[in-house]
């Protein structure tokens, strides 16, 4: 069956990306300035999308902030205010990566806002922070990725900080980089995720972004461990799944759900129930039509009947016991199906025309009868 890849994507999208991450960075485009629902920091010839190497390995669209010296701001991402529950404890997290050097300060943050666009974003002590920032400061190393994680919790949180970055080659966290969380304000309506450089006067250094993403947290969301390494093992820096944009792919091997028996030949084995609004099917061989092309060796009737009695079920389908044994093929037994009604079409064509002849001679029987009366 031919709708394996299909399957394959939507299956372990849907078990390793359950919840929908709520930032979308499919519409990144090669290209400066804002692109896809984000904004650049600074000005546009400070940010810059391009194609690159991404956290595991594959050529992806990355952000990347490109200084031009001055000391200002030197780009970065802004997301989209976005509606939010502030009775939810919501996620973010980017990776980032710098070179050049250590010039300028790096940041990962947040905007909270109520309905008249009063900041709401409020630090465990209860006071507002009109510029709250996760993270601010360097890398450990330069020309590493790093994954940054910050929590948004309710007003009545009393827990501790949940903030931390992570090394992606050991999957621990960097306990050099002192990170923080934060409560929604009374009010609070709107949120947005932003990650900028700022203060860079070395016009060769580089920031880039990737992946950046916002969730609720309700046990749906993926891990930690599953952003810093989907597929692969732990700390090993590595994963086997390719991605672009929302799109996922996987090469290395085969897949079994519920199931670790994978058949030979097949891509993937799933132990269970399948449901899809549609399934499409491409066949290697012919389409049944064959049968109605000219020199067709028709069964006669009597040899269907002889195999039926000796074999018991029709010429060409696979018997109960071989069903059952190693199931059937989607495609391949729709064709015989197909073969089946062809050649019973013809076998009814046939049969009127046999069926005509027989009424024509009893027109002639009952003609011939009246004459001889007459």
């Amino acid at each position: 069956m031919k709708k394996v890849a299909i399957l394959l994507v939507l299956l372990i999208c849907n078990q390793i990306f359950a919840q929908v991450n709520l930032t979308d960075t499919s519409g990144w485009t090669v290209g400066t300035g804002s692109s896809g629902g984000f904004n650049g920091y600074g000005p546009v010839i400070e940010n810059e999308r391009v194609m690159g190497t991404d956290p595991f390995g594959n050529s992806s669209v990355l952000w990347m902030s490109k200084p031009s010296g001055d000391a200002g701001p030197d780009g970065g991402i802004y997301g989209n205010f976005l509606t939010i529950d502030p009775n939810e404890t919501y996620r973010f997290s980017v990776w980032m990566k710098k070179t050049g050097s250590n010039s300028g300060t790096s940041y990962f943050g947040l905007f909270t806002e109520d309905a008249s666009g009063n900041d709401t974003t409020m630090r465990f002590d209860g006071t507002i922070n009109t510029n709250p920032y996760f993270w601010a400061g360097d890398l450990p190393q330069l020309d590493k990725w790093y994954l940054l994680v910050g929590y948004m919790h309710p007003n009545s949180y009393s827990g501790p900080t949940l903030a931390a970055a992570y090394d992606p080659v050991t999957e621990n966290v960097v306990s050099s980089m002192a990170m923080t969380d934060y409560k929604f304000a009374q009010g609070s309506t709107i949120m947005m995720l932003r990650s900028i450089l700022f203060g860079v006067n070395t016009a060769t250094d580089r920031q880039y972004y990737w992946g950046p993403t916002l969730y609720v947290v309700n046990g749906q969301e993926p891990t930690i461990s599953e952003l810093i390494n989907p597929g692969g093992s732990p700390g090993s820096g590595q994963t086997v799944w390719n991605t672009s944009g929302n799109d996922i792919n996987y090469t290395a091997g085969h897949v079994g759900i519920g199931t670790s028996t994978i058949p030979n030949g097949y891509h993937l084995a799933v132990d269970g129930k399948v449901i899809s609004e549609e399934v499409k099917v491409l066949l290697s061989e012919d389409w049944a039509d064959y049968v109605f092309a000219e020199g067709y060796d028709l069964p006669k009737l009597e040899e269907v009947e002889k195999h039926i009695k000796e074999k018991g079920h029709l010429i060409n389908i696979p018997s109960a016991a071989e069903v059952k044994a190693d199931g059937i093929e989607l495609g391949e037994m729709n064709r015989l199906l197909l073969e089946k009604i062809e050649e019973l079409t013809l076998y009814i064509i046939d049969l009127e025309k046999k069926n005509r002849r027989v009424f024509e001679l009893e027109e002639r029987m009952e003609n011939i009868e009246q004459l001889l009366k007459k």
